[in-house]
């Protein structure tokens, strides 16, 4: 879209142009004259339509525009993200032949989606793959190295959705009996949180606040939680009681080892499977614990929307895994409509 329009000056009144290309405005002073204004809008107006204006791209070498992305992902991803990137770009250099950043084609992409189904790829890695190439060419779109995004049309393959494994509240009560002092209340606390496990390793006595009874998951030093989204979770009184109760050691964090230190996710983990084999429960792990918590929440009433907050989901598809969990949910919202 294009206009013309005055502006008075130092020097009397002026038409100027005001249009916009690749999402960016610009205006121009074109002089005194309206009938050279018209003559320049319609110029601009042709030209837009033929799509003749734009800003010129700064083609890249493919090599050295992936290594400036993966200095951008270091920097600005946790870490486990930033490996994830340097995976799936490793696959995507070992299959696309290109030099140029330009040379990458949509055709070459489906392509490589072919390569790595037939290579074991199961559709949820792929997509995430996927989702990491096309935030790299969104990225050199952005910093004017290519024109347009030759990812944005490849689509993603369609995800079975898997049978989500929580915990009965009978299960719950047997490990929670079974569970020694160190290992109890972490059960407790994923059961009443629905803590990621780095949430919870990483869990400091000023992400507590007992007189509002609010506990919060919010990043510190070298550790960011997930889409470095701060999030507060109102404490049950039984949480309350467990974090009150719970011993301070000299150091920040609520959950340590023996030797004071925070507690080793791999050994956290390899303790939890040792407890549910021991009791002859089969298909969980760590994760569970949170699945059991989002699975009971929504058991219970609560609408998905407020399960997407307390977990940290940024996207309500994510928790939609849980809504087959509350079968009337819809029909209880109809029931409340009047007009």
């Amino acid at each position: 879209m294009a206009r013309i329009y005055q502006r008075s000056g130092k020097k009397g009144v002026y038409w100027y142009l005001d249009y916009a290309v690749d999402g960016r405005r610009l205006r121009k002073r074109v002089g005194r004259s309206k009938r050279l204004a018209d003559l320049a809008l319609a110029d601009v107006q042709v030209k837009l339509e033929r799509k003749e204006l734009g800003f010129a791209t700064k083609d890249r070498a493919l090599p050295v525009f992936i290594e400036e992305y993966l200095r951008y992902a270091k920097a600005n991803k946790a870490k486990k993200s930033y490996e994830r990137d340097v995976l799936t770009l490793k696959h995507f250099t070992g299959f696309i032949e290109a030099d140029k950043l330009s040379g990458v084609t949509a055709t070459q992409l489906e392509a490589y989606k072919s390569h790595r189904r037939e290579n074991g790829a199961k559709p949820a890695t792929l997509n995430r793959e996927l989702n990491t190439i096309k935030a790299m060419f969104n990225k050199a779109v952005a910093w004017g190295a290519l024109a347009d995004n030759p990812a944005k049309t490849v689509k993603k393959l369609r995800e079975s959705r898997r049978q989500i494994r929580y915990l009965s509240k009978e299960e719950a009560r047997t490990l929670l009996l079974a569970a020694d002092g160190r290992l109890k209340p972490i059960i407790e606390t994923f059961l009443l949180t629905g803590l990621r496990r780095g949430e919870l390793i990483h869990l400091t006595w000023t992400d507590i606040d007992f007189k509002n009874k609010i506990l919060s998951v919010q990043g510190k030093g070298d550790w960011q939680p997930k889409d470095y989204e701060t999030r507060h979770i109102p404490m049950t009184p039984r949480l309350a009681e467990i974090l009150l109760n719970h011993p301070r050691g000299e150091g920040s964090f609520v959950f340590v080892n023996r030797q004071g230190a925070p507690v080793d996710p791999d050994v956290l983990s390899h303790d939890f499977l040792k407890l549910i084999r021991g009791r002859g429960i089969k298909g969980a792990s760590i994760h569970t614990l949170r699945h059991s918590f989002a699975s009971h929440l929504v058991m219970s009433g609560a609408d998905l929307y407020t399960v997407q907050k307390l977990l940290g989901h940024s996207s309500i598809k994510t928790t939609e895994i849980y809504a087959h969990l509350a079968p009337d949910y819809l029909k209880a919202a109809m029931q409340r409509l009047t007009f």
